[in-house]
């Protein structure tokens, strides 16, 4: 008898697709923000992203292939068969100067291979914010390795039924958590008419960072109307916000989980600032 996550039952035309719940269980059961998952393919030098938690695809987008001698936490933690715990931007920046450069953020990272006695199969990453203890834990240590034998389990299984991992062409991405789902319609509209009176503006973006919600004073501060930016990131519409340094803002924000904020002129001589509040399901702007 089969048991659940078998290979086969997740079988496609192009292999083994490793079951979402890898990642999830070590999302959960270590409270991390972002959660990575390497693959390996047989016969290969890299390192394939396949699934993705916490970060939309475009910030993976960079790590999404990595040479196995590259030194990069996850590449050094699968030839090493070790966990790699970095604590601290300043670790980040001393053991892995590359890493410290593409993402310049405080955060906390651990990478553990993806192993067993015969193959190395690839590696998981996990991201914290700073406020998390200085060291894991030892659950949250036995809850990494748990999903690590687990993936180790089903590409094992995997292979000896000559199926091949599933690559696919970007990351699976797993679905955020669910955002008030209980909320009552009188809430909502409560929470609306709230917005609406404040004299400060304010909006929503989802974790790829378009535009979700925003109310009356923040559409007038920033000189569009709500139809037109919904759906959109920000600075991809207002010219104004066309700078480098706002996108980085919301990488940190998506990266880090602690709030940042950044100043901006709105033609011809309006100064705004922008305070930015992350959450697993998204950010809050105050304008």
């Amino acid at each position: 008898m089969r048991q659940p996550g078998d290979p086969a039952d997740v079988a496609t035309g192009r292999g083994a697709e490793l079951p979402e719940a890898v990642l999830a269980d070590a999302v959960r059961d270590t409270g991390a923000s972002v959660g990575l998952v390497y693959v390996l393919p047989p016969g290969e030098r890299v390192l394939h992203l396949v699934l993705a938690s916490g970060v939309p695809r475009h910030i993976a987008a960079p790590w999404a292939r990595i040479p196995v001698d590259a030194g990069i936490p996850v590449a050094d933690a699968m030839r090493q068969r070790r966990l790699v715990w970095l604590g601290s931007q300043e670790e980040i920046a001393r053991r892995y100067p590359r890493l410290g450069i593409v993402l310049p953020y405080d955060f906390m990272l651990a990478a553990a291979p993806i192993t067993d006695a015969a193959t190395a199969w690839g590696g998981i990453v996990l991201l914290w914010p700073v406020w998390h203890p200085p060291q894991l834990s030892p659950a949250e240590r036995e809850a990494i390795s748990a999903s690590c034998h687990r993936a180790a389990a089903f590409l094992r299984q995997a292979a000896d039924s000559g199926l091949p991992p599933r690559l696919p062409d970007e990351p699976r991405l797993l679905a955020a958590p669910p955002h008030h789902a209980d909320v009552e319609p009188a809430q909502a509209t409560a929470a609306l008419s709230f917005t609406e009176r404040l004299p400060v503006g304010c909006c929503a973006l989802d974790m790829d960072g378009r535009l979700t919600f925003i109310n009356s004073a923040g559409a007038e501060m920033v000189g569009a109307d709500a139809a037109s930016l919904l759906g959109h990131r920000p600075w991809e519409v207002l010219r104004w916000l066309h700078d480098p340094a706002f996108e980085d803002r919301y990488r940190a924000a998506v990266v880090t989980r602690q709030p940042t904020s950044f100043t901006a002129r709105r033609p011809p001589d309006t100064g705004l600032v922008f305070q930015l509040y992350p959450s697993d399901t998204g950010i809050s702007v105050q304008i």
